[in-house]
């Protein structure tokens, strides 16, 4: 499919999105007569550049123009067919089974990926040593930070999936190696194939250096005509351009050989608070359906990972709780209605206020692989054994089904580099 028919077909789902669940199961395309895509070009340059992460309302959101092609009827999944967005995916192989074999502390571990730290790699190699953990968030990193990556992973005697916050602008971890502009600067000044060629070539870089996953892109959707509490993190108010903007963005990962992952889950961008310093609300259920979802659905067939947020949705989390520790949303939702049954789901940071008004860190961790996440992120490094422990007992109690923490563990080792090192390490 041509960039053109995705694109408007991007546009399209703007309205598919509202539908019902059966409404959205009919298939929908675009004739391949579309210009949708020349019209995000045409406003990319609508949104005004900004550094500041705080919410404002003055700032003019990038727009699309309606489409006017005309629709025909042709499977919904061919949105992907141009580009596998997400390398080292292995398919169900004979390894699983080994996989599947390990015990259940190892498997555990391999959902547990601490936050490490420059100033504190020896402490940072140590937890790996000990636990042997799936992955890491890496933080903060020197100069020397492909050698101190390579450490770990040899610490670990496995594989390690090495993730890391690299959105651009102030997000942006590896910004000593090479600087991206924010997303909202990304929108406001270049089309989508521009944005996933400059992506494609910082990629490479971070990828020479040991980084397997990033964390993003960052497909919320801010309010109409306004800023949402993450400000420049996010591409504009037009979910349509979002969602092509967040393909960009993958296929450029991609392209370098680097996962990424979509976030935050079901959408932040309306979001009463930023969820690192308090509690925060979305807008109900039926209106992120025909706004902030729309993204997710647009690019559900790309199989990315998903990153979910700690966000109170009236009419779908749970009393108390937010998304990223709430069966509905992710188990319901994500997995059984959105099309990412067998994604890598993950936490955002379970230190975060908006979760750690819940529980502690260890607690925090058991409701979210009991909701339906496979791997929980927190900055944290030595809390690793405590977070260990606590799933081992909840498996014990009969909280988690260990057949959950072994799927799980199957699709963090899918997405190693070499995932064969697991078993021969054993």
């Amino acid at each position: 499919m041509t960039v053109a028919r995705r694109a408007a077909l991007v546009a399209a789902l703007v309205v598919l999105a509202a539908c019902s669940p059966n409404e959205r199961a009919s298939t929908v395309t675009v004739d391949s007569t579309a210009t949708a895509a020349s019209a995000v070009a045409s406003t990319r340059t609508s949104v005004a550049p900004t550094t500041s992460a705080a919410p404002a309302t003055t700032v003019p959101a990038t727009t699309v123009p309606a489409p006017t092609v005309p629709i025909t009827t042709v499977p919904i999944t061919t949105v992907a067919a141009t580009t596998a967005l997400a390398p080292g995916v292995a398919p169900v192989a004979a390894g699983d089974a080994c996989v599947a074999a390990l015990p259940l502390r190892r498997r555990i571990a391999l959902l547990t990926w601490p936050g490490v730290f420059a100033a504190q790699w020896p402490t940072a190699v140590d937890v790996v040593a000990e636990h042997r953990v799936g992955g890491v968030a890496l933080m903060t990193a020197g100069p020397d930070v492909a050698d101190r990556l390579a450490e770990l992973r040899a610490a670990a005697t496995h594989d390690v999936i090495v993730a890391t916050d690299e959105e651009g602008g102030d997000v942006q971890r590896l910004r000593a190696f090479g600087r991206l502009p924010s997303a909202e600067t990304m929108a406001a000044t270049r089309s989508p194939a521009e944005v996933r060629a400059a992506v494609a070539e910082h990629g490479r870089v971070i990828r020479s250096l040991g980084v397997d996953m990033v964390l993003g892109p960052v497909v919320d959707v801010n309010p109409v005509g306004g800023r949402g509490p993450l400000g420049d993190r996010l591409v504009g108010d037009d979910p349509a351009v979002v969602a092509a903007y967040g393909e960009a963005y993958l296929a450029g990962w991609a392209d370098a050989g680097v996962l990424g992952v979509l976030k935050h889950f079901p959408g932040h961008g309306s979001a009463s608070a930023d969820t690192h310093l308090a509690a925060a609300t979305t807008p109900p259920l039926d209106e992120l359906r025909a706004r902030d979802l729309v993204p997710y659905v647009a690019l559900a067939p790309l199989g990315p990972a998903v990153m979910v947020g700690h966000l109170t949705v009236p009419g779908l989390t749970e009393d108390g709780l937010p998304a990223s520790l709430s069966p509905a949303a992710i188990t319901g939702l994500l997995r059984g209605e959105l099309g990412y049954a067998d994604a890598l789901v993950l936490s955002d940071a379970l230190e975060m206020r908006a979760a750690g008004r819940v529980a502690t860190v260890p607690e925090a961790a058991v409701l979210a692989l009991i909701a339906g996440t496979d791997v929980v992120l927190y900055s944290g490094t030595t809390l690793t054994g405590r977070v260990i422990d606590a799933v081992e007992a909840a498996v014990a109690d009969g909280r988690l089904p260990e057949a959950r923490v072994t799927a799980s563990a199957l699709r963090v080792a899918r997405r190693m580099p070499d995932p064969g090192r697991l078993c021969a390490a054993g």
